[in-house]
Protein backbone atom coordinates (compact mmCIF):
# COMPACT_ATOMS: atom_id res chain seq x y z
CA UNK A 1 0.00 0.00 0.00
CA UNK A 2 3.04 2.04 0.76
CA UNK A 3 4.39 1.59 -2.16
CA UNK A 4 1.43 2.54 -4.25
CA UNK A 5 0.59 5.66 -2.54
CA UNK A 6 4.03 6.78 -3.34
CA UNK A 7 3.41 6.46 -6.87
CA UNK A 8 -0.13 7.56 -6.44
CA UNK A 9 0.65 10.55 -4.57
CA UNK A 10 3.76 11.84 -6.86
CA UNK A 11 2.60 11.02 -10.66
CA UNK A 12 -1.04 12.98 -9.28
CA UNK A 13 1.10 15.52 -7.70
CA UNK A 14 2.94 15.99 -11.62
CA UNK A 15 -0.54 15.73 -13.50
CA UNK A 16 -2.31 18.17 -11.40
CA UNK A 17 0.47 20.39 -11.68
CA UNK A 18 0.07 20.30 -15.38
CA UNK A 19 -3.81 20.36 -15.49
CA UNK A 20 -3.38 23.79 -13.43
CA UNK A 21 -0.69 25.23 -16.35
CA UNK A 22 -2.01 23.77 -19.04
CA UNK A 23 -3.05 26.27 -21.56
CA UNK A 24 -0.71 29.10 -20.03
CA UNK A 25 1.67 30.28 -22.33
CA UNK A 26 4.26 31.09 -20.43
CA UNK A 27 4.28 27.31 -19.19
CA UNK A 28 6.83 25.11 -20.14
CA UNK A 29 5.82 21.64 -18.19
CA UNK A 30 8.58 19.71 -16.87
CA UNK A 31 7.29 16.63 -14.38
CA UNK A 32 9.32 16.62 -11.48
CA UNK A 33 10.76 13.05 -10.64
CA UNK A 34 11.71 13.98 -7.29
CA UNK A 35 8.05 13.99 -6.14
CA UNK A 36 8.99 10.34 -6.04
CA UNK A 37 11.91 10.87 -3.76
CA UNK A 38 9.99 12.74 -1.06
CA UNK A 39 6.82 11.11 -1.32
CA UNK A 40 8.78 7.94 -0.96
CA UNK A 41 10.49 9.85 2.75
CA UNK A 42 7.67 10.97 4.06
CA UNK A 43 5.28 8.18 3.18
CA UNK A 44 7.74 5.27 4.34
CA UNK A 45 8.97 7.41 7.51
CA UNK A 46 5.30 8.03 8.48
CA UNK A 47 4.70 3.99 8.17
CA UNK A 48 7.43 3.05 10.32
CA UNK A 49 8.55 5.89 12.75
CA UNK A 50 5.42 6.65 14.20
CA UNK A 51 4.36 3.17 14.53
CA UNK A 52 7.86 2.61 15.68
CA UNK A 53 6.78 5.14 18.58
CA UNK A 54 3.50 4.23 18.99
CA UNK A 55 4.75 0.42 20.03
CA UNK A 56 7.94 1.87 22.40
CA UNK A 57 5.40 3.97 23.99
CA UNK A 58 2.44 0.68 24.49
CA UNK A 59 5.38 -0.62 26.04
CA UNK A 60 6.57 1.49 28.35
CA UNK A 61 2.91 2.24 29.38
CA UNK A 62 2.10 -1.86 30.09
CA UNK A 63 5.41 -2.12 32.15
CA UNK A 64 3.18 0.91 33.91
CA UNK A 65 -0.50 -0.56 33.94
CA UNK A 66 -1.05 -4.26 33.57
CA UNK A 67 -4.13 -3.84 32.01
CA UNK A 68 -3.22 -2.33 28.68
CA UNK A 69 -3.73 -4.55 25.48
CA UNK A 70 -0.50 -5.44 24.16
CA UNK A 71 -0.29 -5.13 20.13
CA UNK A 72 3.28 -6.21 18.18
CA UNK A 73 5.13 -3.97 16.40
CA UNK A 74 4.44 -5.87 13.17
CA UNK A 75 0.54 -5.75 14.02
CA UNK A 76 0.92 -1.95 14.30
CA UNK A 77 2.72 -1.62 11.26
CA UNK A 78 0.59 -3.17 9.49
CA UNK A 79 -2.71 -0.97 11.00
CA UNK A 80 -0.69 2.12 9.84
CA UNK A 81 -0.28 0.85 6.69
CA UNK A 82 -3.67 -0.81 5.15
CA UNK A 83 -4.82 2.55 7.37
CA UNK A 84 -3.49 4.75 4.46
CA UNK A 85 -5.15 3.08 1.88
CA UNK A 86 -8.23 5.58 1.45
CA UNK A 87 -5.35 8.05 0.03
CA UNK A 88 -4.94 5.98 -2.61
CA UNK A 89 -7.97 6.75 -4.52
CA UNK A 90 -7.99 10.36 -2.62
CA UNK A 91 -4.79 10.99 -4.28
CA UNK A 92 -6.25 10.33 -8.04
CA UNK A 93 -9.49 12.54 -7.15
CA UNK A 94 -6.99 15.71 -6.12
CA UNK A 95 -6.15 15.87 -9.42
CA UNK A 96 -9.10 18.07 -9.97
CA UNK A 97 -8.02 21.46 -9.80
CA UNK A 98 -10.77 22.37 -7.35
CA UNK A 99 -9.72 23.10 -3.41
CA UNK A 100 -12.63 22.39 -1.93
CA UNK A 101 -13.35 19.38 -3.38
CA UNK A 102 -9.18 18.95 -2.03
CA UNK A 103 -10.43 19.71 1.07
CA UNK A 104 -13.62 17.70 1.25
CA UNK A 105 -11.58 14.28 -0.05
CA UNK A 106 -8.78 15.32 2.28
CA UNK A 107 -11.86 15.78 5.52
CA UNK A 108 -13.38 12.16 4.44
CA UNK A 109 -10.34 10.60 3.93
CA UNK A 110 -8.73 11.67 7.52
CA UNK A 111 -12.00 10.73 8.89
CA UNK A 112 -12.10 7.19 7.49
CA UNK A 113 -8.56 6.05 7.92
CA UNK A 114 -8.42 8.19 11.74
CA UNK A 115 -11.24 6.17 12.48
CA UNK A 116 -9.65 2.89 11.94
CA UNK A 117 -6.64 4.03 14.07
CA UNK A 118 -8.86 5.34 16.86
CA UNK A 119 -10.78 1.98 16.91
CA UNK A 120 -7.56 -0.24 16.59
CA UNK A 121 -5.85 1.54 19.29
CA UNK A 122 -8.80 2.61 21.53
CA UNK A 123 -8.95 -1.02 23.20
CA UNK A 124 -5.05 -0.81 24.27
CA UNK A 125 -5.21 2.35 26.18
CA UNK A 126 -8.21 3.18 27.06
CA UNK A 127 -7.49 1.19 30.57
CA UNK A 128 -5.20 3.85 31.47
CA UNK A 129 -5.18 7.02 33.06
CA UNK A 130 -7.99 9.14 31.01
CA UNK A 131 -5.63 11.96 30.00
CA UNK A 132 -2.76 9.85 28.76
CA UNK A 133 -5.40 7.94 26.80
CA UNK A 134 -7.05 10.92 25.21
CA UNK A 135 -3.80 12.42 24.43
CA UNK A 136 -2.48 8.81 23.08
CA UNK A 137 -5.01 8.76 20.54
CA UNK A 138 -5.28 12.59 19.59
CA UNK A 139 -1.73 12.35 19.16
CA UNK A 140 -2.41 9.74 16.14
CA UNK A 141 -5.21 11.16 14.97
CA UNK A 142 -3.16 14.74 15.04
CA UNK A 143 0.17 12.88 13.13
CA UNK A 144 -2.26 11.40 10.63
CA UNK A 145 -3.72 14.57 9.63
CA UNK A 146 -0.30 15.82 9.10
CA UNK A 147 0.61 13.52 6.87
CA UNK A 148 -2.65 14.08 4.56
CA UNK A 149 -2.36 18.00 4.67
CA UNK A 150 1.09 17.94 4.27
CA UNK A 151 0.56 15.77 1.25
CA UNK A 152 -2.23 17.53 -0.04
CA UNK A 153 -0.23 20.92 0.41
CA UNK A 154 3.03 20.28 -0.84
CA UNK A 155 1.93 18.16 -4.04
CA UNK A 156 -1.03 19.80 -5.30
CA UNK A 157 -1.55 23.06 -3.94
CA UNK A 158 2.04 24.67 -3.78
CA UNK A 159 2.41 26.73 -6.78
CA UNK A 160 5.40 25.49 -9.36
CA UNK A 161 7.97 27.70 -10.58
CA UNK A 162 7.42 27.63 -14.49
CA UNK A 163 10.41 27.29 -16.23
CA UNK A 164 11.74 29.80 -19.21
CA UNK A 165 11.32 28.21 -22.80
CA UNK A 166 14.49 26.76 -24.38
CA UNK A 167 16.36 28.34 -26.47
CA UNK A 168 17.47 26.64 -29.25
CA UNK A 169 20.08 27.86 -31.72
CA UNK A 170 19.60 27.35 -35.48
CA UNK A 171 21.64 26.16 -38.12
CA UNK A 172 23.04 29.54 -39.44
CA UNK A 173 24.36 30.31 -35.84
CA UNK A 174 22.35 32.93 -34.75
CA UNK A 175 19.99 31.99 -31.91
CA UNK A 176 16.54 31.49 -31.61
CA UNK A 177 14.25 32.02 -28.50
CA UNK A 178 10.77 29.85 -28.75
CA UNK A 179 7.89 31.18 -26.66
CA UNK A 180 5.56 28.28 -25.73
Amino acid sequence: ICATLVFTIAVSGNLSNFFIHLGKPTCHYVPEFRKVSIAATAIYAYAWLVPLALWGFLMWRNSKVMNIVSYSFLEIVCVYGYSLFIYIPTAILWIIPQKVLHWVLVMFSLCLSGSVLVMTFWPAVRDDNQRIALATVGTVVLLHALLAVGCLAYFFDAPELDFPAPIIPAHNGTTVVTKS
